[in-house]
């Protein structure tokens, strides 16, 4: 973070001008970042919102091809048991983001059930609402991650563009007029000291 009093030479001009250089350089970068991460943010949150449709959307389908279920008291467990969760992490943007590459279902033994003809139905609307569910899971976890990536890419985007490099440009724009001012200053002063002389040899 540049000085707010820097001192009034050449010197601290070079430092700052060359910092000015290094955060013009960065920022495009970290707008690129922050550009890239709202896209992740976005197609995760179009994904996450199909994923939610179709729940919706099966709910209801289940409610028109199993209506006898609802006399069913208590309603009959799908014979279905979650073996495995393949869950791997991806690097994108510097961001680690789980992504959901296999989940394993068993189907156990149905028994009686298998006599009921919405047997099938059942089983099939209880895999699918397992998977979905899972990855509706990890889905917002990645979108969780990629908004807090999001957030913090843009604090240091205002940072850099609001705080840094305006304030850098303040210091520099000070210093140069400074030293503007000086050298004036030392123009007149060696006139003045030209004419003096002059006028010393006339006496």
């Amino acid at each position: 973070m540049p000085t707010t009093t820097p001192t009034l030479n050449k010197s601290s001009l070079s430092r700052l001008k060359r910092q000015r250089a290094m955060y013009q350089r960065y920022l495009p970068a970290l707008e690129m970042k922050q550009r890239m991460l709202l896209m992740l943010q976005k197609q995760a949150q179009t994904h996450l919102q199909a994923l939610r449709d179709e729940k919706a959307a099966q709910q209801a389908t289940i409610g028109e091809e199993l209506s006898m279920l609802a006399d069913e008291v208590p309603l009959p467990e799908a014979p279905l048991q979650i073996t495995a969760v393949r869950v791997t992490q991806e690097n994108l943007v510097g961001v680690n983001l789980p992504r959901l590459d296999a989940v394993e279902i068993e189907h156990r033994p149905i028994g009686l059930l298998n006599e009921a003809h919405w047997v099938r139905q059942l089983v099939e609307h209880a895999e699918a609402t397992l998977r979905r569910r899972i990855a509706i899971q990890v889905l917002e976890q990645r979108l969780a991650l990629l908004k807090a990536a999001t957030r913090t890419v843009t604090q240091r985007v205002n940072l850099f563009s609001k705080v840094m490099i305006p304030t850098v440009e303040r210091q520099i724009a000070r210093i140069d007029l400074y030293l503007a001012d000086q050298e004036r200053a030392s123009v007149v002063r060696a006139k003045l000291a030209k004419q003096k002389h002059a006028m010393a040899r006339a006496q």
